[in-house]
């Protein structure tokens, strides 16, 4: 099996050692005054951006949202609970590969959640996988016996580089790869463009579009990307 890294996992030994000790009620006070002590310090900038989900290296001058604890993360928080900041805080939040982890019957809360803490006029810019894509070139598989997977390029637990265990990996990723249902880097949600971008326009959000790869702000995911974009 695949040795794998994760974020924050060299950043994380005291957690690890208090679940192990079973004193996960020291990890939430621990978690929650971490969160609400950078709360406090960051409300009075005039201008805030925020990036949840954020991968090993902190977004220049973004504040940082992820459901654990790690080196560069401001605040610790689970997405699918009302988000500890008060209405119009921020002027852009970015998100990539994150709101794939979360419920599908959960996203449109989501997405009102975000439009909520936006400010007017804000920018909120998702990143997601294109279930699309994975769809389009598992029926060009399996009718006109079209392999395009070489365009993602991507073989986790994929040695002989089969279509259908690509698209099992690319729907539901792989959690931390022992089998472990409740790791949280399993998906929940599968999306399409037009998908996403009704999330956008039932949550109010305007001037929506799609976005060009570089527009990323972090980590590029390539070919498999799909982002869109709306404002307040």
């Amino acid at each position: 099996m695949d040795k794998i890294k994760y974020s924050f996992h060299n950043n994380r030994r005291i957690d690890r050692l208090l679940n192990k000790m079973h004193l996960t009620f020291i990890l939430k006070i621990k978690d929650k005054y971490k969160t609400s002590q950078n709360i406090k310090k960051n409300k009075k900038k005039a201008y805030r951006m925020l990036e949840i989900g954020p991968g090993l290296n902190r977004i220049k001058d973004f504040e940082t949202l992820n459901i654990i604890d790690g080196r560069d993360v401001d605040y610790i928080h689970d997405l699918t609970k009302k988000l500890p900041f008060e209405d119009n805080s921020f002027d852009i939040i970015y998100a990539s590969h994150v709101l794939e982890h979360v419920p599908w019957h959960l996203q449109k809360e989501i997405f009102n959640e975000l439009h909520r803490i936006l400010k007017a006029g804000g920018t909120l810019e998702i990143w997601v996988p294109d279930g699309w894509k994975i769809i389009k070139n598992v029926y060009d598989y399996e009718v006109n016996n079209i392999d395009n997977i070489h365009l993602d390029g991507w073989y986790r637990f994929n040695e002989e580089k089969d279509v259908i265990i690509w698209a099992n990996g690319r729907i539901f990723t792989y959690g931390d790869g022992s089998g472990n249902i409740y790791h949280p880097n399993w998906h929940k949600t599968i999306y399409t463009p037009k998908f996403l971008y009704s999330l956008f326009d039932k949550t109010g959000f305007k001037h929506i579009e799609q976005m060009s790869n570089e527009e990323v702000r972090g980590y590029d995911h390539g070919w498999i990307n799909l982002g869109i974009k709306g404002t307040k």
